[in-house]
């Protein structure tokens, strides 16, 4: 029997009586769909009247099908274009669904006659995608599910899957192996994300873009639909799939967790202020070089942190900030100061960095707290004091105005 009256009778057989008539539909659908492309044949076959004679693919019992007749079948050579959604566009259901239906009916003639269909719409689907050759089909370890799942999140799976091929062609066999567990995760996860959860990983994205790096907290004050430990949870176990990743750890007045950012080559802050501050924060490090002149060192273990650094230039609006080691460095006076501003109100009583503003404000006493506080050699500590005319209880008072005025 024909593909359709296949589906016909197994819809019909069903207890189901609304895949009965989804099936009914179909069925007129193709029909109608059958009645255009032999109208097309007959046209092509009008204007090159010394075309093949046999290149109709036969197999159906409907006279107007020209659905391949068994697996291995010669395809003609200008066959009607299959598209990647074939199936759902003329029967309501994918290739998978349909090859289900006639497993379950124990129609495998026909499941058989459509072997080269399911096989062209794979091709299709890999075709849609720039520099993946529909010739894979045979070779990439996919599955039917894989497919559905392609052609369902196309957007969101384009990065994984182009990934994923060019690992499997250009890799040996572990590597081949270790490409298929990750893209086997990466397309199972996917099926698993609610709309709603899919609509904030999609926001996040949209907000990172526009304003470059941000912390949960504040990707939903942007807008986000969702708690910073949701989002945060989110972006652990699904970010990759919306090219999220995390760039630094950070303390708890900037929100706990993670700063994120989406991959790129041209990195902006446009929240640099909080950026800096949960960099500071986190094991940043403020001292004085072997000049005096201020320094601040900065950990930041990702390997595109020369592109940070060039956007926290470019932010600050100075020269003397660069990636050096595993972090980010900015020193001179000027360029230190510019950054304290900025960052400072976003700080948690950052003793140093409180101190070294002040300095650079031109408060002496600030500079000498800082100094001594700095300094690790009790021997430089006392001459410090002793220079400046200080006692050990006066430098206490001095500290603790130094430290509570504004």
């Amino acid at each position: 029997s024909s593909l359709t009256d296949a589906l016909i009778k197994i819809g019909t057989d069903a207890e189901e009586e609304a895949l009965a008539a989804e099936q009914v539909a179909a069925k007129k659908k193709l029909e109608a769909v059958e009645d255009e492309r032999r109208k097309m044949k007959e046209e092509q076959q009008q204007e090159n009247p010394a075309g093949r004679e046999d290149a109709d693919i036969t197999g159906m019992n409907n006279p107007m099908s020209d659905t391949p007749e068994q697996p291995g079948t010669e395809l003609p050579s200008d066959p009607v274009p299959i598209t990647r959604s074939w199936f759902i566009d003329n029967y309501g259901m994918t290739g998978r669904e349909v090859a289900d239906l006639l497993i379950k009916a124990n129609d495998l003639q026909t499941l058989d006659s459509i072997q080269e269909l399911l096989k062209m719409e794979k091709m299709a689907i890999l075709d849609h995608f720039t520099g993946v050759s529909p010739n894979l089909v045979d070779e990439l370890p996919m599955t039917d599910l894989d497919y559905d799942a392609l052609n369902k999140h196309t957007d969101r799976l384009e990065l994984p899957f182009r990934r994923f091929v060019k690992s499997w062609t250009s890799s040996d066999e572990e590597g081949k192996k270790n490409a298929e567990m990750l893209w086997r995760s990466t397309v199972d996860k996917s099926e698993r994300l609610s709309q709603r959860e899919q609509n904030i990983l999609a926001k996040c994205k949209d907000v990172l873009i526009e304003r470059g790096a941000l912390n949960a907290q504040t990707l939903k004050s942007y807008g986000v639909s969702a708690s910073a430990a949701e989002i945060s949870s989110l972006i652990k176990s699904h970010g990759f799939l919306y090219d999220i990743l995390a760039v630094g750890q950070f303390s708890k007045s900037v929100g706990r967790g993670l700063f994120y950012d989406v991959k790129r080559y041209n990195i902006m802050l446009k929240d640099a202020d909080r950026f800096l501050a949960g960099l500071i924060e986190t094991g940043g490090e403020i001292k004085l070089d072997s000049r005096l002149n201020p320094r601040i060192e900065m950990k930041f273990h990702a390997p595109n942190a020369p592109w940070y650094a060039d956007a926290l230039k470019s932010e600050l609006g100075v020269e003397n900030v660069f990636a050096e080691g595993v972090g980010i460095v900015i020193e001179g006076e000027f360029a230190v100061k510019k950054a304290l501003d900025l960052s400072l109100p976003y700080m948690n009583n950052h003793d140093d960095a409180t101190l070294l503003s002040k300095a650079l404000d031109g408060n002496r006493d600030a500079l000498i707290v800082f100094a001594h506080e700095r300094s690790n050699d009790p021997k430089h500590k006392a001459s410090l004091l002793k220079s400046n005319d200080i006692s050990h209880e006066r430098y206490a008072e001095m500290k603790e105005e130094v430290m509570t005025l504004g």
